[in-house]
């Protein structure tokens, strides 16, 4: 059914899930090692590894505004491959470096040209699934991430039986190679004619926080990701160093939680539209943050196990609804504006948690009490959507999606 269903949906989004599949396999297979290569590797510091890891999301910052303009300016299909071929560049560049300096120059230009990927992707979705299909869109986009996100580590592994971490950036670059080709042959272009006429400027960009109700959902999910990105960083050196776990058993890590995600989410995004959006994204939040916290009792890989499977619910739960919620909000003619403009506002999220946990990780006298603090930020954050179902008022925090019609159809207008 599944499969019909995909084979149902415009060939603009399955071209797209293809890719981003492909794309995510060289993302999952250095990211798991990528913390682990500054330091172990790199003898880069701890504190220095936290700024580079924040540098990588600040980085993508103006990279994302760029690519929300640039996506409603010039096209959505110009935006991916253009950064698709340069993340190939930028990627084989990590083979080079040498220390610090060389290191941060090339996670500033990656994160950059990374980030004009997502905000054109988002809004291709919005421009050719309507309404009703769009959670379960949303909710396939996680699951080709994150079937990358399986195979990229495994790959991984494979290739660290013969080769050096080092050699890693050089097979994802060869791996983005294949996105990128895949992009120019297939995805057409899906821009609605109405956004071609429209003046595109950083003013009108910012502009975008006036509409105070995308801005709240905006800031409260930046919250979310604030805490949720010690996942992709803190947690792995948190993992070999202190519970002295093997490098290729720490990964293992993103296998369990890509492996639920793959299975669970179209069956939890069915569910989850149910129920009042707010309430969805405050219950996400509340089982990340417990998750989290209970990593300070973990001792050994079954406990620690088990707490990235509490943790991956709460991921479940949250990103089936948050995705559609921002696309419902964005006008047809300004999509790309507000897809940049979220990931802008997630990214100022990302960004702080990196450095503020590894800051953390390198000055707290016991590095556990890390998963306290940001489990104790995310569940005070998550009250924020009390507020947030207030702004949308009744009409629109309702239920608006009937799960029995959910299709991946395309809108009669698609180009």
């Amino acid at each position: 059914m599944v499969l019909d269903s995909f084979r149902a949906a415009p060939r603009a989004f399955r071209v797209l899930m293809i890719s981003a599949l492909i794309e995510n396999v060289a993302f999952g297979l250095i990211m798991p090692y990528l913390a682990i290569y500054m330091v172990h590797d790199l003898l880069i510091a701890e504190w220095l590894t936290g700024i580079a890891l924040a540098g990588y999301t600040l980085s993508g910052i103006p990279g994302t505004i760029i690519g929300g303009m640039l996506t409603d300016k010039i096209g959505r299909r110009v935006v991916l491959i253009t950064s698709l071929g340069l993340m190939s560049l930028t990627m084989l560049l990590f083979f080079f470096a040498v220390d610090f300096v060389t290191l941060f120059i090339i996670v500033l230009a990656d994160a950059f040209v990374g980030s004009l990927y997502m905000p054109a992707a988002n809004a291709m979705i919005a421009d050719v699934i309507p309404t009703q299909g769009r959670p379960k869109a949303f909710a396939t986009l996680r699951i080709a991430w994150n079937t990358g996100m399986i195979l990229g580590p495994a790959l991984g592994l494979l290739i660290l039986a013969t080769f050096s971490i080092r050699e890693l950036f050089v097979f994802g670059s060869v791996i983005l190679v294949g996105a990128f080709a895949m992009n120019i042959i297939f995805i057409p272009e899906t821009k609605p004619k109405v956004a071609e006429e429209q003046e595109i400027t950083f003013m009108k960009f910012f502009q975008v926080s006036r509409n105070r109700t995308f801005l709240m959902l905006c800031t409260m999910s930046a919250v979310m990701w604030f805490s949720f990105s010690q996942w992709m960083g803190v947690l792995l050196i948190y993992a070999t160093s202190n519970l002295e776990l093997s490098n290729s058993i720490a990964s293992m890590l993103f296998v369990v939680n890509g492996a639920m995600v793959i299975t669970l989410q179209l069956w939890v995004t069915s569910k989850m539209v149910r129920f009042r959006r707010s309430l969805v994204l405050m219950t996400g939040q509340l089982i990340v943050a417990g998750g989290f916290s209970l990593i300070f009792f973990a001792n050994d890989l079954l406990s620690l196990v088990a707490c990235i499977v509490v943790i991956t619910i709460g991921e479940l739960i949250y990103m089936s609804i948050v995705s559609a919620i921002i696309a419902d909000m964005s006008p047809d003619a300004e999509r790309g504006l507000y897809m940049g403009f979220s990931g802008f506002v997630q990214s100022l999220g990302i960004g702080a948690g990196f450095f503020v946990g590894m800051l953390l990780l390198d000055v707290l006298p016991e590095a556990r009490y890390i998963w306290f603090i940001f489990g104790a930020i995310g569940a005070i954050g998550s009250l924020g959507y009390i507020l947030l179902g207030r702004m949308l008022g009744p009409e629109r925090n309702l239920p608006k999606y009937q799960p029995e019609i959910i299709q991946l159809t395309p809108l009669p207008l698609e180009k």
